[in-house]
């Protein structure tokens, strides 16, 4: 290797033995079909020294949020979350899920640096719940960083990822549930022969299919890896479903074997399959999920965000303004009494946004006709097209906004059983300095408002003709479309409990 700058963190012997670096020193194309071309041709697969310099150049190019933590604020931090522990004993962030980190011919020096990458990511992206490639991904990209803070900015931009046609990583159980669905749909589709045998012999077979990804991350060689990787950083997420059904289509009898085998040998220790984390059912099935707003990846995606409580309902269609016509008293009498719902919107620009609403739009009928706001912090608001961006409440990632009154026994609420929401999400739990803060769902006879302090997250004509959208105080959101605009759709969906189907 000609590149010692690579080779701190690598133990040489190994790495000479499982890449030669025998290939190509320079890469002159910008176009992204040629980057395409010569990323599955492995063009600079067998040169450790040319990899990096690619990996530098489409890491750098990644569009990223606004803020994203650099080499530098590692360089700040890394002292105070190791301290005096010595790396090699330091404690994997619970977001990994029990995921080791794979050796990927590094030494003792960079599987330590690994687990210090970790926990600086942990520490700067607490949003984070759940990412067991993540330590797949950082092992590779310490072998093409000069040092530990040049990796942990690789890794931070790739999280930071903001560009919607370009998924990287799976960063919640629910995100990364729902690519394991994805996979299953199309497994079926592609891969029959080996779906049926997963079904005919497996207990589970989703939970089979749960494993695809550590099939990539971690469990192959480092040589295949870094050849997925090659071509997952230029064309995006599809490529580790491709990679995957290739494996499942030539290996599933083996996958099958070694699945059964690794259960038997748990089961040995003590330890029971039913002691992993318990895996939740989305509930937006392909065959018979039908919208004109949204495909099925999509709405699996706007399941990932929703309440735990509810990922397990089923969507149901309650209004649909090409079924029952362009009108706001319509859209009402269709959603009052279900709790919560889903609005969707497709603008005649093909824009698509929506809200996730968590209270019963009869509740507008208590104020006498005044357009009154009322929900509850559950309450969001997103966009899909033309990228995909969600806005919580304004509290959630500012609780300095609110003081929590004392639960005392002449609030109602707080010793009402059925009171389902937790006390931080009920707004009604909470002394808020400006009431622009809270204003989450309004409607009137003429017009629909998500969203209210300084401007509007959406409004809605009564005729669902016209709406505009903008900043507000409530979700501190960015407009979730064309300011103003003319509706093509609208679509209110509910929460239907599986057990009553």
């Amino acid at each position: 290797m000609d590149s010692p700058g690579y080779n701190c963190f690598v133990d040489r012997d190994k790495m000479d033995a499982a890449i030669q670096d025998l290939g190509p020193k320079e890469l002159s194309c910008t176009e992204l079909q040629e980057l395409k071309q010569l990323a599955r041709q492995g063009y600079w697969a067998q040169s450790h020294a040319l990899r990096g310099k690619v990996y530098q150049r489409l890491i750098r190019d990644i569009p990223c949020r606004t803020v994203t933590p650099d080499a530098s604020v590692y360089s700040d931090i890394v002292g105070k979350i190791v301290g005096k522990h010595s790396s090699s004993s330091l404690p994997l962030p619970e977001f990994v899920d029990n995921t080791q980190v794979p050796n990927y011919c590094l030494n003792a020096r960079g599987e330590g640096a690994v687990r210090k990458i970790l926990l600086c990511i942990a520490n700067q992206f607490p949003d984070i719940s759940f990412c067991p490639a993540l330590p797949a991904v950082v092992a590779l990209l310490l072998h093409y960083s000069i040092d530990e803070a040049e990796c942990f900015e690789k890794a931070c931009r790739i999280l930071a990822c903001n560009d919607p046609s370009k998924k990287l990583i799976d960063q919640s159980f629910l995100a990364f549930e729902s690519s394991c669905m994805t996979f299953g749909d199309l497994v079926n589709k592609y891969c029959q022969a080996a779906h049926k045998l997963m079904v005919a012999v497996s207990e589970d077979v989703l939970q089979v299919y749960s494993d695809w990804q550590r099939w990539l991350f971690g469990e192959l060689p480092l040589n295949y890896f870094a050849r997925v990787f090659d071509v997952f950083l230029v064309e995006g997420y599809k490529v580790l479903y491709r990679v995957a059904l290739a494996i499942l289509k030539f290996f599933h009898k083996e996958i099958q074997l070694l699945q059964m085998a690794n259960e038997k040998a748990l089961k040995q220790k003590g330890i029971t399959v039913k002691q992993k984390r318990q895996f939740v059912h989305l509930a937006v099935h392909a065959e018979n999920f039908r919208s004109e707003i949204v495909s099925v990846k999509e709405m699996r995606d706007i399941w990932s965000w929703v309440p735990e409580r509810f990922a397990l309902c089923q969507p149901l269609l309650l209004f649909s303004s090409l079924q029952h016509g362009y009108s706001l008293s319509r859209f009402y009498f269709h959603c009052e009494g279900h709790e919560p719902t889903l609005l969707l919107i497709k603008t005649t620009q093909k824009e698509v946004c929506g809200a996730y609403l968590s209270t019963d739009w009869s509740e507008r009928n208590k104020y006498g006709g005044k357009l009154s706001f009322f929900g509850t912090g559950e309450c969001f608001v997103f966009r899909l097209q033309p990228e995909v961006q969600r806005y919580e409440w304004v509290v959630i990632k500012h609780p300095e906004l609110i003081k929590p009154v004392p639960c005392t026994s002449s609030h109602s609420s707080c010793s009402d059983p059925a009171d389902r929401l937790s006390p931080f999400l009920a707004a009604r739990h909470f002394n808020l300095p400006s009431k622009t803060e809270s204003m989450f769902m309004a409607g009137g006879t003429d017009c629909l408002i998500i969203g209210g302090g300084g401007g509007q997250a959406l409004y809605i004509d009564g005729d669902l003709n016209r709406g505009r959208t903008g900043h507000c105080d409530t979700f501190n959101n960015q407009p979730l479309c064309s300011e103003n605009f003319l509706i093509a759709a609208v679509e209110a969906w509910g929460f239907q409990d599986p057990d009553t189907q």
